[in-house]
């Protein structure tokens, strides 16, 4: 379908693992799309619950992606797929570096659905407003789909493009692979090789932080950036550096 390419390698960070997670409805064929991306037709990959954990070697750098489960924009989402889509970003072993949200482009002759649009914010929403700033949106176009179609939905995705920054990618049969990865790396190098946090870790951290600072008597401190430790189990990383946002 597509032609792959390995991961460029002109980061200055030179990090050996990247952690991505593409999400998107049921009418995307995910698995499809990350294998052809990945340059493996065959890869199989492993069942963590309601995702699927594929891992590969390229070059000098092992990517790690998930697929998280699908939704159905015109069905209300079963509570276990909104919790599998909230693990999903703690299942790369590096942590998650970039979030591919997927949205299909239809047909020529078909209006972007609103509520198409208004689902994938509302999904995104489960894994904190953090998640624009790791965030690339992916319109996975039908063969055919014209460019007046694809402005089409951009219009219509103005508020969720808004949120991470304009940082956008289109998939097509003709498009060149390494032009995605270049996109990922550049995010990478824009977040500083920072990976996002998973609200399950963030929310006692902020609950201690607004402690602290009613024991000092100011709301208006903020603490610097800060490097927390996590010694928990069954998390996919014992150490994570960010900078508070």
């Amino acid at each position: 379908l597509f032609s792959a390419s390995p991961l460029n390698q002109r980061s200055s960070l030179h990090l050996s693992e990247i952690g991505v997670v593409f999400l998107g409805n049921d009418e995307v064929d995910e698995s499809k799309v990350i294998k052809s991306i990945l340059g493996c037709r065959d890869l199989t990959g492993e069942n963590v619950g309601q995702c699927v954990l594929y891992q590969i070697e390229q070059a000098v750098k092992k990517i790690s992606v998930v697929e998280a489960p699908g939704w159905n924009s015109m069905q209300k989402t079963l509570e276990s797929i909104k919790k599998s889509i909230r693990r999903s970003v703690s299942l790369c072993p590096a942590g998650l570096h970039a979030l591919l949200l997927v949205i299909p482009v239809k047909r020529n002759d078909e209006e972007p659905a609103s509520g198409d649009i208004k689902a994938a914010e509302m999904h995104m929403e489960l894994l904190s407003e953090r998640v624009w700033k790791h965030t690339i949106v992916l319109f996975a176009c039908d063969d055919g789909v014209g460019e007046f179609a694809i402005k089409a939905y951009f219009q219509k995705a103005n508020k969720i493009l808004e949120k991470c920054k304009g940082r956008t990618y289109i998939l097509e049969r003709r498009s060149k692979i390494s032009e995605l990865f270049t996109k990922i790396e550049e995010l990478v190098e824009e977040n500083r090789g920072d990976v996002l946090i998973p609200q399950t870790y963030y929310d006692p951290l902020e609950w201690k932080t607004e402690d602290l600072r009613r024991r000092r008597g100011s709301l208006d401190w903020n603490p610097p950036d800060s490097e927390y430790f996590f010694l928990m189990s069954n998390t996919c990383f014992s150490h994570v550096s960010y900078t508070q946002i």
